[in-house]
This record gives structure tokens, sequence and C-alpha cells, in this order.
């Protein structure tokens, strides 16, 4: 899938559409403390719904898509969990609606962009929700530009930094 924008100054500019792939994403998925039964919300699956096809049979599944006409920022019925690869412009968005849905947690691949959404502002914001970072985790994709953040937020306070050397 391409997605044609304006470039700066350059007119229009072909930029590839990569979806997340479903190994990276079985990897991610397998860094959560799901428990059996829990109520796991994909925010934005997306039309291959990597993430919630990937998700354990344990769970609970649901699922926005904008495109499907569920906006995940419209969503207001309580959950255990949210997870996904939130488009990066709204990185922060998805985090803070998280928090205001979650009882246990959330996590989101992010983009640099979205990582460096995480001002010290806006972690107050999730302390004071009873959120914190529990957990990172780096990660590489060969068609995407530079490095991609795990990030998960629980109710835990202890922050745990985690890599692979491993490029998806």
């Amino acid at each position: 899938m391409a997605d044609i924008k304006h470039g700066r100054g350059k007119g229009l500019k072909d930029k590839t559409f990569f979806y997340t792939q479903p190994e990276m994403v079985k990897d991610l998925l397998n860094l959560i403390p799901f428990k059996e039964g829990d109520k796991v919300l994909d925010a934005g699956s997306g039309k291959n719904k990597v993430w919630f096809n990937n998700l354990p049979e344990c769970v609970k599944k649901y699922e926005c898509e904008i495109d499907d006409g569920c906006n995940f920022l419209n969503w207001d019925i309580p959950v255990d969990w949210v997870v996904g690869n939130p488009p990066f412009h709204l990185g922060n968005e998805f985090i803070q609606h998280s928090a205001s849905i979650c009882k246990v947690g959330f996590a989101f691949l992010l983009s640099i962009r979205s990582f460096n959404s995480l001002t010290p502002n806006r972690l107050e914001q999730l302390k004071q929700k009873g959120f914190y970072l529990s957990k990172i985790h780096i990660v590489n994709d060969k068609r995407w530009y530079g490095r991609y953040y795990f990030v998960i937020f629980t109710r835990d306070k202890n922050l745990f930094l985690t890599w692979k050397l491993k490029t998806y």
C-alpha cells in the first residue's frame, strides 16, 4: 500500500506504508503479563489485524479501527489492556486515552517521535492516573527508519529497559 504525501517544497513524494510484521508482534505481545480472561483492546487493528489476530487465546479480544467506523479515541468501555502500534502523530493521544480506560496497563510500539512525546509533564499526568512506564523494549525493522520502542505502562512503579539484538 502506498501513501502519497507532500514533501517540503519537493512536490509529491511516494511513501510506502509497512505494517508491523507478525513475528515482531508475537515477540512483543509475549512481553505483556496477560492473565486469563483479561479484556484486551487492539487500539487500531488496521486492515491486517496483526495485533488482534496474535493476541493470546486466554484473553477476551476487542478492536478499534477508524476505517471500520470505530475510533479508539472515542472508546469509553473499560478494558484491562490496550495494545498496538498507534499512528505516530497520535502516539501521545493514544497513551493518554489508554490511561483513562485501562484497569491494568497498556503497551504500544512507538516511533522516536512518539517516544519523545513522553515528557516529564505527560509522565506526571500518567502517574496521577496510576500508570508508570514499566518496560521499554527496543526493536529494529529494516523497512522502517530508526529504532522503535515498545513501551509498557502498568500500575507497577518499577522501570525495566530491555532489548533484543534482532532485526525484523
